[in-house]
């Protein structure tokens, strides 16, 4: 991407916590970022909502501090970009209203929907069409509960976006769903990339109320005069149709091509690959990447990063946030692998694979007198270790191929959680030096798009990885504790559900 003029790239992110914008140069660099928190209202019945208005008053405020503090002119962006959380359902109608709360992926209201889709729709049925499990988090099943319990709304509402179908809309004024996305609506015949009619009768919902499908890449419209005073940019950008989060993370981290797989560490900690198929099992979630001809077969532990940084909260007082993780990771480094045969299970807020089960908690197991805070921390992180290794071999029986792994996100900042995971999963593991994946793999996502890039193979050759070296010695240890592990969540599934149904 060599111009004489300079042009630059915007890329809008919608995550679970917060709106965040990075401006781009044609070169890849990050030239300057800007966030702004939203807020999450949980409800009594299992629901989880945001505001999409919200969002947009975010990222206008980011999208002016970013613009603000550079000498680029509006004038100069030659794409934006767009990634969200994923699993979203807005409903609104023709005018561009929003009739109702965002239910966002964390949601587990429909309970009773999901139960008359296992019934009368079946598992079997949904994994032949759509290759995802049933599940409260998917865009049908919020659906199904809307209508039930919101019939006005539901009749009223002439589109349902996802999070980025909302931005898309906010951009430009069309009404666009992209192809990543529609894995996790449960609505979608994953193989061949179009709605499945046969899925949205059985759930008795509305194909009228589904908007095309695009490619992440191709340009869902050009910036609005209305959205460009909002923003302060120039009227006429092209807008990509964007991407979930997740694929947007895979190519940011170089996965482009079948056997290419990443570790993403923030909140949640994932795995994904690459491959030329689609083969989920059911019990991983497969959705369309970025890359044409590319599907992304991905699992997580939904509160694994997250675990870290519940021990620093409840346990690490006292210490700056410049020395508490450096201290964490130094007590734990004091330990020998397996943390002298203590166990960590890392669901501390219930599980989606393997176990998709909303009553299993977290536990440690195989505490002594001799078990320090050090040991504590280390059979954490090597809980979550196991647990991704627990959907890789998920991942390979389902026939996805792994060759070698690319990890970012907040986990990466720790050299010995990088080791732990190398010797953990036997296979060949780079650490990729920029922690903004998912912006990158946004940002490339729009700059092929407008042909800034000519191939997304372009991308894995600009992506800056070191490879982390496994210890031959500490990978024996993990072989005899790996299928104690395997061992905690089916031994306390009875426990699990009896605390879960305890009236105290």
């Amino acid at each position: 991407m060599n111009y004489m003029r300079e042009k630059y790239i915007l890329s809008i992110d919608i995550g679970t916590s917060s709106c965040k914008v990075i401006l781009f140069n044609s070169s890849g660099s990050i030239i300057q970022t800007c966030s702004k928190e939203h807020r999450t209202f949980f409800k009594k019945n299992g629901g989880v909502e945001q505001d999409p208005d919200e969002w947009w008053t975010g990222i206008c405020h980011a999208v002016k501090g970013v613009m603000e503090s550079v000498s680029v002119r509006a004038g100069e962006i030659e794409v934006i970009g767009v990634d969200s959380q994923s699993s979203s359902m807005i409903p609104m109608d023709r005018a561009g209203n929003v009739l109702y709360p965002s239910m966002i992926w964390t949601d587990r209201r429909a309970s009773e929907e999901k139960r008359w889709v296992d019934d009368n729709i079946g598992q079997e049925t949904i994994t032949r069409i759509n290759g995802n499990h049933n599940d409260e988090s998917n865009v049908a099943l919020k659906l199904m509960w809307l209508k039930k319990n919101e019939p006005d709304i539901y009749k009223k509402a002439d589109v349902i976006l996802n999070a980025a179908g909302y931005l898309v809309y906010r951009l430009t004024g069309q009404f666009t769903c992209n192809i990543s996305e529609g894995g996790l609506t449960q609505m979608f015949d994953t193989k061949n990339g179009i709605w499945s009619d046969e899925l949205i009768r059985g759930c008795g919902l509305d194909r009228g109320k589904l908007p095309d499908i695009l490619q992440c890449y191709e340009t869902a419209g050009r910036l609005t005069g209305e959205a460009a005073c909002g923003l302060g940019l120039a009227e006429g950008i092209p807008v990509t149709a964007g991407s979930m989060d997740a694929v947007a993370c895979a190519l940011g981290c170089g996965v482009v091509e079948n056997g290419d797989s990443y570790i993403t560490g923030g909140t949640v900690t994932a795995l994904g690959i690459c491959s030329d198929r689609p083969v989920g099992n059911d019990s991983v979630h497969v959705y369309h990447h970025i890359v044409p001809g590319t599907w992304c077969n991905m699992a997580g532990v939904d509160f694994g990063g997250g675990n870290f940084r519940w021990y620093r909260d409840q346990f690490m007082q006292g210490y700056s946030e410049a020395e508490v993780y450096d201290r964490m990771n130094s007590l734990a480094a004091a330990v020998p692998a397996g943390a002298d045969k203590l166990l960590f299970l890392p669901t501390l807020v219930g599980q989606r694979c393997p176990q998709w089960d909303s009553t299993t908690r977290g536990m440690y197991l195989g505490i002594t007198p001799e078990h320090t805070q050090g040991h504590f921390i280390r059979a954490l992180m090597e809980g979550n270790a196991f647990a991704i290794r627990e959907i890789l071999e998920l991942e390979k029986e389902a026939g996805a191929v792994c060759s070698q792994i690319a990890i970012a996100g907040g986990i990466a900042r720790s050299d010995l959680w990088m080791r732990i995971f190398s010797d953990v999963l036997g296979i060949p593991l780079y650490r990729t030096e920029c922690e903004e994946a998912a912006a990158v793999g946004n940002m490339y996502t729009a700059a092929y798009g407008v042909g800034m890039i000519s191939s997304f193979k372009e991308v894995k050759e600009r992506i800056a990885a070191k490879k982390i070296e496994r210890d031959e010695s500490n990978s024996r240890v993990y072989e005899k504790l790996y299928p104690v592990y395997k061992t905690l969540y089916p031994t306390a599934t009875k426990q699990f559900q009896m605390l879960a149904d305890l009236d105290v």
